[in-house]
């Protein structure tokens, strides 16, 4: 047997994920870390190790109907058996067996999800031995087995064990949590439920973004902490027209969700400048709404609702009134609906701010408000640094010339069109886990 060096931290670690969860009940599901509240849910628990195997044989299940990819381990079939001792329960790469201690010998300890899901991830990661390699397989597969809160404590206990931070960003699973979210709207009754799902979705970024910056914040070895990054994004090819509000609408969602952007002159790309999680569901919410955008414009656009204006008629030698142009329309339509969803996007951010304790016009003094101020420096020092390395110092202009007072019908449109918005299109997001 060769050393594992981190296997008194993780197990450490579980123990206090296990008292955080034990400490929860139906009255009260909650659990208070480090000033900040969290509801991960139960901890499945087994009367004996065959009720375990059919957890496990669920979760597998899960695992390939979502998609999930493993390097193909999940295909697999994993067995679980009863086993004599009841100090351990082991995971046997020879026969793919999870070997779990009977209620009857002392092992209750043991027959929880939690542990399963714990030797699971020895099989799904191809590790014998709790590396880095291995707790990155096991936040994964808590978030797909449907239990991102867990994944997050268990993600503060790492840390608070001194244990390197592993890579854990926005993965599949969590914009698939989104998406299926979100796609309830489609199914909406009413206007005002699917208008409720923007908010909702936001909100959803902004705890997860939050989670994820406490955790940085704990991190112990400054080497393994999650760091800003620079991402270039194609808006569209050059001539088209309209580029500058596609622009606009990506800096709105990318201002709710703390993200940095620079621009090509000419609006045909840019750059956005953050943590990645918060760069992935940028793009995800962006691919989404301007889908909509553009559709809910077209639709106007035929409706021959068209706003006018009085031009003199030289022929006929008198004033007449005349359709705007349909750029002109388009562009008040594009320009009020990415203002509107800026809006949206941004109450919605404060909102789950201050759900977490964090007041962004008072004093910084809770853990999490330190971790969200601390975030934003970061992101601020970086963009800075890559203004500087890269001798930028203008400022990006290419939408300062309105068209709304020249088309008010078309702009009024795009903000009932950004009200009811939502995130449900499959092509940006992919299939729900």
């Amino acid at each position: 047997m060769t050393r594992d060096p981190d296997q008194r931290a993780v197990y450490a670690a579980e123990d206090r994920l296990t008292a955080w969860l034990d400490s929860t009940t139906p009255e009260r599901p909650t659990v208070t870390v480090d000033g900040q509240t969290y509801e991960p849910g139960p901890d499945l628990r087994f009367t004996e190790p065959g009720s375990a195997a059919t957890y496990l044989d669920a979760v597998l299940a899960r695992l390939r109907a979502d998609g999930k990819d493993y390097d193909g381990r999940e295909q697999q079939v994993v067995t679980v058996r009863p086993r004599a001792g009841a100090r351990m329960a082991t995971y046997e790469p020879a026969t793919q067996t999870i070997a779990l201690p009977p209620y009857a010998v002392g092992g209750r300890w043991a027959l929880r999800a939690t542990v399963v899901l714990h030797e699971l991830t020895h099989h799904l990661s191809g590790e014998q031995h709790h590396t880095p390699a291995w707790r990155a397989t096991f936040l994964r597969l808590l978030e797909d087995a449907g239990l991102p809160v867990t994944a997050q404590l268990l993600q503060l206990a790492y840390a608070a064990e001194g244990l390197e931070q592993v890579v854990h960003t926005v993965d599949d699973g969590t914009l698939a949590r989104l998406a299926k979210l979100l796609r309830q709207a489609e199914r909406a009754s009413n206007e005002h439920e699917r208008a409720a799902f923007l908010s909702k979705a936001q909100s959803f970024a902004t705890r997860h973004s939050v989670a994820l910056a406490v955790a940085r914040a704990h991190t112990a070895k400054e080497e393994g902490r999650e760091q800003p990054v620079a991402e270039n994004y194609r808006i569209g090819e050059r001539g088209k027209r309209g580029l500058a509000r596609y622009v606009r609408l990506l800096l709105n969602i990318a201002h709710a969700n703390d993200i940095r952007c620079t621009i090509s002159h000419d609006s045909t790309a840019l750059t956005m400048h953050g943590f990645p999680s918060d760069i992935a569901v940028t793009k995800a919410m962006y691919e989404s709404l301007l889908v909509q955008m553009v559709a809910d414009c077209e639709r106007h656009l035929r409706s021959g609702a068209r706003d006018e204006r009085t031009v003199w008629d030289a022929s006929r030698r008198r004033y007449v009134a005349r359709p705007v142009a349909t750029i002109t329309a388009r562009l008040a339509f594009y320009e009020a609906y990415a203002w509107r969803i800026g809006e949206r996007l941004d109450e919605a951010r404060q909102a789950a701010l201050a759900e977490a304790g964090v007041d962004t016009d008072g004093p910084t003094s809770t853990e999490t408000a330190l971790a969200v101020r601390q975030k934003e420096l970061d992101v601020h020092d970086f963009f800075a640094e890559a203004l500087r390395r890269n001798n930028i110092r203008g400022t990006w202009a290419a939408d300062r010339r309105t068209k709304v007072n020249d088309a008010p019908r078309a702009a009024e449109e795009g903000l009932r069109a950004a009200d009811r918005a939502r995130l449900g299109e499959d092509k940006a997001l992919g299939e729900a886990g």
